[in-house]
């Protein structure tokens, strides 16, 4: 009889323990996250490292969750997850801004830009320039620029009471680089043990500094830098030396894809040397002390290898001072139909206009207006052209702009052009003045 007592009692706890009685089944290889099931909810000691650390607690899961596997679950902890952003503010509206993560932040392998709705944040005083903390949920949506959802932020005081914790780039796979001075770069952070800059041109190339930078420097600054022991990551552009000293710079203008293309009266093999006021940034084919290429009439441009081109193509750095005082202010929605006009004035084909425009128009159309010279002597002077055989024609446009909020009339500029006769050299470019 006690026997038959025994067998509802022992079945009963069989039942609870199998019920409510976590049992060990998984260490997983994402940070050591542990999962202990029972048959009516489900543990799991999350420890899953995340790209900016780790997301560390516990959950209990009920039905039907606790019948998800770990991978189920965690699709759903990461959009609860929450991640925190170091970043400077480089726009802002009333209803959102735009950041640039600061060097030690992974998620500038993301994008270098970063935009965020400013809905339910508090008004924290922030302005362009502003070093922010930003702590958001979820993952980062891939777009330009990227999005986060923003759930908190507040100001950074100042950088230069904090120490840079982040590897800027790995010394045992960069390559080692002779001592040197970086000209005209700009400061664009300041941290307690080393500083940050950028070239003064549109690039995207960035350098750390290692050392405490003196008071009398500030972000914005434009600098020239001695270092040594320098490293250089190419793939990812980046640069990491010591510091010897600093010095004030001189930011140069910018000289902005002027091309060159070559029309002779028959296949001709032309030499090109340009020397600029300034230094070469960027060209296409290599410069190489000079282009030496076979030229079609068509304008198709073949080098020593066999690979042709439309043009040739530089950027430089320059010392050139543009003048804006003659010109002509354009509505930005304007801005094409004016171009279309000006560019056949100045003796450009069909073609070479719809390049021109096409490069120039993104950053000028969504302005309210466009301040606008054809320049001369102030271009031409600072980058003298070399042809051999001389052409018989040469027209080289230059392009300065500048981007007003409201209209301003300069002195009317007279567009143009000799007629194109016999050996044709045509080159166009630009810069935008700020």
């Amino acid at each position: 009889m006690k026997k038959k007592i025994w067998i509802p009692i022992i079945i009963t706890v069989v039942l609870l323990a199998v019920l409510f009685v976590p049992i060990p089944t998984g260490i997983y290889d994402d940070g050591g996250t542990r999962e202990y099931t029972a048959l009516t909810y489900k543990i799991v000691d999350w420890n899953r490292l995340t790209f900016d650390g780790k997301f560390d607690e516990t959950k209990v899961y009920f039905f039907p969750d606790n019948f998800k596997s770990v991978s189920e679950l965690w699709t759903q902890e990461e959009h609860k997850a929450e991640h925190k952003l170091n970043a400077a503010i480089v726009e802002l509206s009333d209803t959102a801004a735009v950041v640039e993560p600061l060097e030690s932040e992974p998620e500038l392998s993301s994008s270098d830009r970063i935009t965020f709705s400013l809905s339910g944040l508090d008004d924290i005083g922030a302005k362009v320039g502003s070093i922010v903390e930003i702590t958001y949920t979820g993952g980062i949506m891939e777009s330009y620029p990227a999005q986060i959802t923003a759930a908190r932020w507040k100001l950074i005081d100042n950088l230069r009471n904090t120490e840079f914790t982040g590897q800027w780039l790995d010394k045992s796979t960069a390559t080692k680089c002779e001592d040197g001075i970086f000209h005209n770069i700009i400061i664009t952070r300041i941290y307690a043990d080393c500083f940050f800059a950028k070239p003064s041109v549109s690039a995207p190339y960035r350098y750390k500094f290692n050392g405490t930078l003196s008071d009398e420097w500030c972000v914005g600054d434009c600098i020239d830098c001695t270092y040594e022991n320098s490293y250089a990551d190419v793939e990812a552009k980046r640069t990491e030396a010591d510091m010897l000293s600093v010095s004030e710079g001189t930011e140069y203008a910018v000289a902005d894809k002027p091309v060159i293309y070559l029309y002779p009266e028959e296949e001709t093999r032309v030499s090109v040397r340009l020397t600029p006021d300034g230094r070469l940034t960027c060209t296409y084919p290599a410069y190489n002390d000079g282009w030496t290429v076979t030229a079609s009439p068509d304008g198709t441009l073949t080098d020593a290898e066999g690979r042709t081109y439309n043009y040739l193509y530089w950027e430089a750095e320059t010392h050139a001072r543009f003048d804006l005082s003659k010109g002509f202010c354009v509505k930005g929605q304007d801005t094409a139909a004016f171009l279309e006009d000006a560019l056949e004035k100045l003796e450009l084909t069909r073609r070479e206009a719809n390049e021109f425009i096409v490069y120039w128009l993104p950053q000028m159309q969504d302005n309210p207006y466009n301040i606008i010279s054809f320049q001369t002597d102030a271009y031409t002077n600072t980058a003298p052209l070399e042809i051999t055989p001389a052409p018989d024609t040469l027209i080289r446009v230059f392009m300065a702009w500048q981007a007003s909020d409201t209209p301003t009339v300069p002195e009317a500029q007279e567009l143009s052009a000799p007629e194109r006769t016999g050996f044709t050299v045509i080159e166009w470019g630009g810069t935008r003045i700020r």
